[in-house]
Order: C-alpha cells, then sequence, then structure tokens
C-alpha cells in the first residue's frame, strides 16, 4: 500500500479508537475523577512516550519549536483534557459523539487561517450543514438532563470548546512536523504538559482522595492512555504528515457513528427526535465534506 492508503487506514483505527472514547470515558469517570483521570492519563502517557524515545534514539525537537510546542501542550493536553472530561461527565456519551462535527468545523477555518489552505463552496455547504447539526443538538438537551448527564448544554459546549482545542493541536501540530519527529515532538507535548498535571496527582496521592480502583477502571485509564493518548494521535500526525491536516476530517464520520451506537445500545441514551434531526444534519455535513475533500483531490 502506497503512504496515502496507509494514513487513511491509520485515521479509520484512530476514528473508531476515539469514537469508544467517549463512552469509555463516562464509564472511567465513575472511579475516577475527571481532573485525576486527566493526571494519570497524561502521566502514563508521558512515560510510554519517553521509553520509545528513548529506545529509538529520536532527534530532539527543534531549538527554535521548543517554546510554540510547550502552548502547543498546554491548549491540548491542559486545556483540551478538562475542557473535554467536564464536558463528557456532564453530558452524555452519545451526544458527544455527536458532536466531532465540529472538529471538522474547527479545522477547516485553522486550516485555511493559519495554513491558507483554500475552502470551496462545497466544503462551505458542509460546514453550514454541520453547524446547524450542532445547535439542534444542544438546544434539544435543553431541560433533558439524567443522572448521568446532569448539564447536557454545559456539557455539549465546553467539549466543542475541547474540539477547538484539538483541531488546533492538528494544525498548528502539523507545522511543526515538517520539522520535528512526530515521537519526538508526541514525547515533549506530553512530558510539558506534566508540569500541570504533576502537582495534581501528588495532590490526589497526599490528600488521601485517591479512590479505590476496578478492573474495569484500570482498563479505561489504559485505554484512553495508551489507545487514544499514544497510538492515535500518532496515526493522526503520521495522517496530517502524509495527506494534510484538511484530508484528515474524511473518515471523521466514523467517530459519532461508533459513539452514538455505543451510547445508545450499550450506554443506554436516549433517542429524542432532536438527536435524530442532528444526527441527520452531522452525518449530511461529514458526507458532503468528504465528498468535497475527494473532489478537490482530482483537480
Amino acid at each position: 500500500m502506497t503512504k496515502q492508503t496507509w494514513a487513511y487506514f491509520g485515521l479509520l483505527v484512530a476514528n473508531i479508537a476515539w469514537g469508544a472514547g467517549a463512552s469509555v470515558s463516562k464509564a472511567t469517570m465513575a472511579v475516577f475523577p475527571p481532573a485525576l483521570l486527566s493526571a494519570l492519563q497524561i502521566a502514563i502517557a508521558s512515560v510510554v512516550m519517553l521509553a520509545i524515545q528513548w529506545r529509538g534514539k529520536y532527534p530532539a525537537i527543534q531549538p527554535q519549536d521548543r517554546w510554540p510546542m510547550a502552548g502547543l501542550s498546554v491548549v491540548m493536553n491542559v486545556a483540551g483534557f478538562i475542557l473535554g472530561y467536564v464536558g463528557i461527565a456532564l453530558s452524555l456519551a452519545s451526544d458527544i459523539s455527536l458532536l466531532v462535527i465540529g472538529e471538522v468545523i474547527f479545522t477547516a477555518f485553522l486550516a485555511r487561517w493559519l495554513l491558507r489552505e483554500q475552502i470551496h463552496r462545497a466544503r462551505w455547504i458542509s460546514i453550514a450543514i454541520g453547524a446547524v447539526g450542532a445547535v439542534i443538538l444542544i438546544t434539544g438537551s435543553v431541560g433533558h438532563n439524567t443522572s448521568s448527564a446532569p448539564n447536557r448544554v454545559l456539557g455539549d459546549i465546553l467539549f466543542l470548546l475541547d474540539l477547538l482545542c484539538c483541531a488546533y493541536y492538528t494544525v498548528r501540530g502539523g507545522v511543526f512536523l515538517a520539522r520535528n519527529n512526530t515521537v519526538s515532538m508526541m514525547t515533549y507535548v506530553n512530558v510539558v504538559s506534566m508540569i500541570f498535571w504533576g502537582p495534581v496527582l501528588i495532590y490526589y496521592i497526599v490528600s488521601g482522595q485517591f479512590p479505590a480502583v476496578t478492573t474495569a477502571s484500570i482498563l479505561g485509564l489504559l485505554y484512553q492512555s495508551l489507545v487514544t493518548s499514544v497510538l492515535c494521535i500518532f496515526l493522526s500526525f503520521y495522517a496530517v504528515k502524509v495527506i494534510g491536516a484538511t484530508a484528515t476530517t474524511i473518515v471523521l464520520f466514523v467517530q459519532p457513528l461508533v459513539g452514538a451506537f455505543i451510547g445508545v445500545l450499550i450506554l443506554g441514551d436516549p433517542i429524542t427526535s432532536s438527536r435524530i434531526v442532528g444526527a441527520l444534519f452531522v452525518f449530511g455535513s461529514i458526507c458532503l465534506s468528504m465528498r468535497a475533500q475527494l473532489r478537490e483531490a482530482q483537480i
């Protein structure tokens, strides 16, 4: 297979794993609160990436990129994690999965702004449809809170802000990848964020607030740490390097499909008319975006 084919295959795997991530996180946070889950996840991912970095003897980050990449670490691994996990805790897993359309929208705008990538008419239409879908999903959750989703509107909004951080990380990270090794960049971003998460982890241990763990919570933590924070990010960065930041959105439809399936059939999330309509807009937007991407690739 060509590099482009491997890149798309890797993206497919990553999006399937990310699609299940909201449900896994929701279940794991029954034991680990958002801040502790974030600290543990980043700590485990950092140790793994440091081992890979040491074993592979990958080159150090370019000196001129170290401070900007430290800022990137704060955006994604601190702000993004806080917004994302608090959002998941407040909302339903299926809501969160469908709102991935926000990443498509934010990535397109940031790629246009930072990388000067063109947004053609078909993609503008897909962005508008996706935005309508997101509005329907959020407004449709008003007054429909549950014990497992105590504030769906706030949770959905916070998760959209997390997706903005993710989109910035993807687009801006693509610029740094042109000059730095993927493993080196992932290691650096994870380790730098431990400046914040290290004290959080120490606090939970010293204060005696570290919870009693279960087998399920450990498996969930390892899934989030090793699969979504290491494997998926590596596959995503590889794809950005090979096919570009905007093209990585072409298989994003897998995330809401997998996430909504798990949320509804396994976690028992309710099916409402607003969710059905919002989901149709989301999938319509992603399909139009995919079509536009394929047509632009042929030009």
